[in-house]
């Protein structure tokens, strides 16, 4: 087998159904194991049977065996480095989605070959890494599915399996390495003290990507203070990103970054109630899923004056927070908002903080959502106070409900500049029948004044035929005279005739979808204003190369589109 080149990514394999696993490096030959600059081990992207095939499940754990002897081999050869050494366990399709749940997270392929990989394993790869890897280098261990064994083997009436896997692991420190990417399977880590690790020197004198995932931090408060300093200038002084995702166990990270550090990403750091972040040349920053931060107890610290892009989904109340650069912020994505709560218990005030003082931003990004609750007697609309958005000309909302009309549209109403509206409608739902439900204490919100003189292009995804969706339909365009184009795509499995949807001085016509979020098979429309479009004329989204003859829809009939013919062409 040839050398894989580590400049090109490498494409996804097609199914084959004769020889459905093909992994990488099972067969290299001794010069390769022993010269080539680049070592790949890889289990195959798109397993037969999403995993469940005894096939794939041995071919994984002969790789766990390949990669031991091939490093080992390595390690005892000679002086030849390494410049991209992966270790890839985990199925690459991106049907194999990781889900995180509060109680251990899993994925959807089954890693049968997961159990088999111990501490032993990770810590000869991680060794291996500091002492010969110059480059890349990845490892990516699968996580195991909690009690997935047990309730199998009860299943069946079988003795019950061995205890579950526990990794345990330690940070590595590589003064040669430009970039790493440690996936864990969940191990717990352990992180060295800097001194202990390079006597003062730049444990990372060459990093400049880190990505740390799947992974325990002990819980001590060494282990949370060491990771800061090692992630700081003095051990990393080239490092431009960072990335710590899914990662349990670290309660507070401060960070004194280098000068270099451009993006910081916070993904799914579900223990972090504290962040004391110093980063001069940060330009991204990017916090989701970190709950806690948005607890009463919970502070945040940032000085980052460079930055021009926050996406910020968990912030603490304004009182507890610290921030400074968000004048200079100009994206401001992920902002997540309660259309509705119980006062004293839901809080927009961290969220309100944020696009008070991100003034200058131009584009912005919300969520908005109601409690989960059964009774709504005690709530209160809590959009009021967000304020006027005059600089923001794009604006993307991901409605979470189904019946966020009015909410939707009062925020609308705060981006007096508005050029570009998306709506996503992510969670439609069935019509309420809640008497009690913030819904029906929500009438007339369509009279409501809602000024867009600037709007130009606008599109609706997720659309029901109800009432109330197309009565938003209609405020939009009614209150735009300069838009050019609506598109609205059906949530999927909705139908809707276009001779219902509100036309306002334009036409609707059938259209060929973009990208669609999330929906395949919806149907879209597009209304422009001015004449009627000719039969058979294209209403075609730019940069969708693939076309369909579509006909003219009036507001008296739909025609749906049709397949070619030789009178077509």
């Amino acid at each position: 087998m040839h050398p894989s080149s580590s400049a090109a990514a490498p494409s996804m394999p097609p199914l084959n159904f004769d020889n459905p696993s093909k992994i990488v490096g099972l067969d290299y030959s001794d010069d390769h194991v022993l010269h080539a600059p680049s070592l790949r081990f890889a289990v195959t992207p798109t397993p037969f049977g999403a995993g469940t095939g005894a096939r794939d499940t041995d071919d994984g754990r002969r790789l766990i065996a390949a990669v031991d002897a091939a490093l080992a081999r390595r390690a005892g050869a000679g002086d030849d480095d390494v410049d991209d050494l992966e270790i890839n366990f985990v199925y690459g399709s991106p049907r194999n989605r990781y889900i995180g749940i509060a109680s251990g997270g899993f994925y959807l392929f089954r890693h049968g070959h997961a159990a088999d990989i111990t501490s032993r394993h990770v810590a000869a790869w991680l060794r291996f890494a500091e002492r010969r890897v110059t480059g890349r280098f990845t490892v990516a261990v699968p996580v195991l599915p909690r009690q997935h064994a047990k309730k199998a083997a009860a299943a069946a009436a079988l003795p019950p399996p061995p205890p579950e896997r526990k990794l345990y692991a330690e940070m590595p420190a590589s003064a040669r390495c430009s970039a790493m990417s440690l996936t864990l399977g969940n191990a717990t880590v352990s992180v060295p003290a800097v001194a202990a690790v390079a006597a003062g020197a730049a444990a990372f004198a060459a990093l400049a990507d880190l990505h740390l995932s799947h992974a325990r931090i002990a819980v001590t408060g060494a282990n949370e203070r060491n990771l800061g300093e090692m992630l700081s200038s003095a051990c990393c002084p080239r490092l431009r990103r960072l990335r710590l995702e899914h990662v349990t166990g670290l309660a507070a990270l401060r960070l004194r970054a280098a000068a270099t550090l451009e993006e910081l990403r916070l993904d799914h750091v579900r223990d972090m109630a504290a962040l004391d972040l110093d980063a001069l040349g940060l330009r991204a920053l990017h916090i989701a899923d970190c709950y806690k931060l948005a607890s009463d107890d919970a502070a945040v610290a940032v000085s980052a004056p460079r930055l021009e892009m926050l996406a910020c989904a968990d912030m603490c109340r304004p009182e507890r927070l610290r921030f400074n650069g968000a004048a200079n912020v100009r994206r401001l994505d992920k902002v997540f908002l309660w259309s509705h709560g119980r006062p004293g218990v839901y809080s927009n005030a961290g969220a309100v903080w944020l696009l008070q003082h991100c003034s200058g931003a131009n584009s912005l990004g919300v969520h908005i959502s109601p409690p989960v609750a059964k009774n709504w007697k005690d709530m209160e609309e809590m959009m009021s106070p967000v304020p006027q958005l005059p600089n923001i000309t794009s604006l993307t909302i991901d409605a979470q409900w189904q019946h966020l009309e009015a909410s939707v549209a009062k925020l609308i109403a705060k981006c007096s500049r508005l050029e570009r509206l998306t709506i996503d409608i992510s969670r439609p739902c069935d019509p309420c029948s809640n008497p009690r439900c913030f819904c029906y204490r929500e009438a007339g919100w369509d009279d409501q004044n809602i000024s867009l003189q600037h709007l130009r292009e606008g599109k609706i995804t997720g659309l029901r035929p109800s009432d109330d969706h197309l009565s938003l339909v209609q405020r939009v365009i009614a209150s735009a005279p300069a838009l050019e184009r609506m598109t609205v795509e059906l949530y999927i499995g909705k139908e809707l005739d276009c001779s219902s949807i509100p036309c306002n001085r334009g036409y609707w016509a059938p259209c060929v979808s973009g990208q669609s979020s999330r929906r395949v098979c919806n149907q879209a429309y597009e209304w422009t204003p001015g004449k009627k479009r000719e039969a058979g004329q294209l209403v075609v989204h730019p940069g969708k190369k693939s076309v369909h003859p579509l006909l003219f829809c009036s507001k008296t009939s739909c025609v749906l589109p049709r397949k070619r013919s030789n009178e077509d062409l």
